[in-house]
């Protein structure tokens, strides 16, 4: 984990929820200082799991941090010291959608920040990051509580040839393609190709299947036309017919000061 710290985005949930865009945890911190910890081997997505045969590779176990602030707290302060904690350990992370949480944390809120750590974090970096960012007692101003939690997401890359990939990805922006289906991606116009990556919530099957028709039709190509494939070929994927279908466990919240 020696990646430079990026800027934590502070994610309101509405936006994501509106625009779509975990097995049991290895350890637990060595201090949790009141951080809850909640295994989501289960039901990974607010709604329930989708039905999903692009795995292996391309769905792998993350570790998030979801903040719940207090009424009328200032999510700058907290976006910015949760970003000043990953940098002094050396994490990057990213925003990530809160759809990663398990239902039973997303049923009494949805947090409106929640960043995903890298993807050789465990839980107990989580922990230690939450520790460095608001103090072992979690009395941070305007922090409510803190979830920690292991999830499952897909890790897809899309593929498909193109004379001019830079013009293709232009147009599947404006066209909103993929904003729909995927909420947030990344481009990269190759020689002759067209990659888009995304990390997110499980995709169905048919989500996929609609993302691959919308990138063929900007293309001019088919469907078929259009791979998929991990946007890694190293490391350990998960196979989701071994996945229970609800094995989570949550605890209550604990609230900061």
């Amino acid at each position: 984990m020696k990646a430079a710290a990026v800027a934590v985005s502070v994610v309101l949930a509405s936006s994501l929820l509106a625009g779509c865009t975990a097995g049991a945890p290895p350890g637990s911190p060595s201090d949790p200082s009141g951080v809850v910890l909640t295994s989501g081997s289960g039901s990974e997505l607010g709604n329930g799991r989708p039905q999903v045969s692009y795995d292996g590779l391309m769905v792998r176990r993350r570790i998030v941090v979801a903040i719940h602030p207090a009424p009328n707290a200032d999510l700058v302060a907290l976006s910015a010291a949760l970003s000043s904690a990953a940098g002094s350990q050396g994490l990057a992370v990213s925003p990530i959608s809160p759809d990663v949480l398990d239902a039973n944390v997303l049923q009494h809120t949805v947090p409106e920040l929640i960043v995903a750590l890298p993807s050789d974090a465990t839980i107990a970096d989580g922990g230690e990051l939450v520790n460095l960012a608001f103090g072992h007692d979690l009395a941070f101003p305007g922090l409510d509580h803190v979830h920690v939690a292991q999830v499952l997401v897909h890790d897809l890359r899309f593929a498909v040839s193109s004379a001019n990939p830079g013009a293709l990805a232009e147009a599947i922006a404006l066209e909103g393609i993929l904003a729909d289906g995927l909420g947030n991606y990344d481009t990269h116009a190759g020689d002759g190709e067209l990659e888009l990556g995304y990390t997110g919530p499980l995709l169905s099957d048919k989500t996929v299947e609609a993302v691959r028709r919308g990138v063929a039709r900007a293309a001019g190509n088919t469907a078929d036309d259009v791979k998929v494939a991990p946007r890694s070929g190293t490391g350990t994927g998960v196979d989701m017919d071994k996945e229970p279908a609800d094995a989570s466990v949550a605890q209550e919240p604990v609230h900061g000061h």
